[in-house]
C-alpha cells in the first residue's frame, strides 16, 4: 500500500466541522467480502489520490472544495463485530445529519450503506434510494448473514424505502424470485443502458434522495480495482450524467461511494474514485 497518508480530502485543510456543508466519513469496513479482498484500504486510497486532483471544475466553472468540506477521522472498527461496526457507521452519519450537513461515506464494503441509509431515512422519511451498481444486492442473506454486502438493498426494501437500481448486470435466481413478488423496486439493466433502450423512471424520485454508488457499476476497463469486476458496465460519463440528472430532479441528502479494492500499480482506479467523489460534490452544490 502507498505509505502516503492524506487525512483531508483533496489535501486541503478541512473546513470547520461546525460550518461545513459536506462531511466525508472514511469507513474502512470489510467483514463479508467474498472474492477480491482489500476494501478496507479503499477510503485511504481515495484520500491519497484526491491530493493529486486539480480543484477547479471546468464543466461547473467553480471549485467545489469551496462549498466547505470536512473530512472526519476514519472510523475505527478494531475489536468490533460486524453488527457493532455497522452501528458505529450509522452513528457517524447521524452526527453529520444533526449538524445539517451532507454525509458522504467512503467505503469499505457495501454493507455499510444500510446503517447510513437508515440514519438518513430517520431525518427524511420521504427518502428514495438510487443504487448504481453491477449487482442487485437483493438477497435476503448471503453466506449465512443478512448483513452481507450482497443483501444491502434487501435491507432497504425492508425499511419500506422506494428503490431505483441502475446499471445492474449480475442477478441471482433468488433475486429474480424476490423481484416477482412485487417489491417497491425498479431496475434499469446495464444492457439497456448500453443499447440506448433504457427508460429511467425518474418519477420514482421523491423530494429527498440517497445515492449509493458501488464502483463495480463502472466498466472494469475504466475501474478495474473492485472485488467483482463485472464486464459490460457504465462509463465515466454515463455515471456523471446520471448523477447530474438526479441532482436536477431531487435533493440528494446522503451519499456513499464504496467497494474500491486498491490494486498495486493501478492508482488510476484510486484517482477515478477520488475524482468521482469530487464531481458528486460539485453537481450537488454547484450545478
Amino acid at each position: 500500500m502507498d505509505e502516503q497518508l492524506i487525512t483531508d480530502f483533496a489535501d486541503v485543510p478541512s473546513c470547520d466541522p461546525a460550518t461545513a456543508r459536506v462531511t466525508i466519513i472514511p469507513a474502512p469496513l470489510e467483514y463479508t467480502v467474498c472474492y477480491m479482498k482489500g476494501t478496507q484500504h479503499g477510503p485511504q486510497a481515495i484520500l491519497n489520490a484526491s491530493s493529486q486532483m486539480e480543484t477547479y471544475d471546468e464543466e461547473l466553472d467553480c471549485e467545489p472544495i469551496d462549498v466547505g468540506i470536512h473530512t472526519r477521522p476514519a472510523l475505527d472498527y478494531r475489536g468490533m463485530d460486524h453488527a457493532s461496526a455497522l452501528r458505529a457507521t450509522g452513528d457517524a452519519v447521524r452526527e453529520v445529519l444533526q449538524r445539517g450537513q451532507l454525509p458522504l461515506t467512503l467505503g469499505g464494503e457495501h454493507s455499510l450503506s444500510a446503517p447510513a441509509i437508515a440514519a438518513v431515512h430517520g431525518h427524511y422519511p420521504d427518502l428514495t434510494v438510487v443504487h448504481i451498481d453491477a449487482h442487485g444486492d437483493l438477497r435476503d442473506e448471503y453466506e449465512g448473514t443478512p448483513l452481507s454486502h450482497a443483501s444491502i438493498e434487501r435491507r432497504v426494501v425492508d425499511m419500506g424505502i422506494p428503490l431505483l437500481e441502475i446499471g445492474i448486470r449480475s442477478f441471482s435466481p433468488e433475486e429474480v424470485a424476490f423481484l416477482r413478488t412485487g417489491p417497491d423496486v425498479a431496475i434499469v439493466w446495464a444492457y439497456q443502458m448500453a443499447r440506448g433502450i433504457a427508460t429511467i423512471p425518474w418519477e420514482r424520485l421523491s423530494k429527498h434522495t440517497y445515492v449509493t454508488i458501488d464502483l463495480d457499476a463502472i466498466d472494469p476497463s475504466e475501474m478495474p480495482a473492485v472485488g467483482t469486476p463485472e464486464p459490460g458496465g457504465l462509463s465515466w460519463y454515463q455515471v456523471l450524467d446520471l448523477f447530474r440528472e438526479i441532482c436536477r430532479r431531487t435533493t440528494v441528502v446522503g451519499m456513499d461511494v464504496v467497494e474500491l479494492c486498491p490494486m498495486p500499480g493501478q492508482t488510476r482506479a484510486d484517482f477515478l474514485a477520488a475524482k468521482l467523489v469530487y464531481k458528486l460534490i460539485g453537481y450537488r452544490f454547484c450545478s
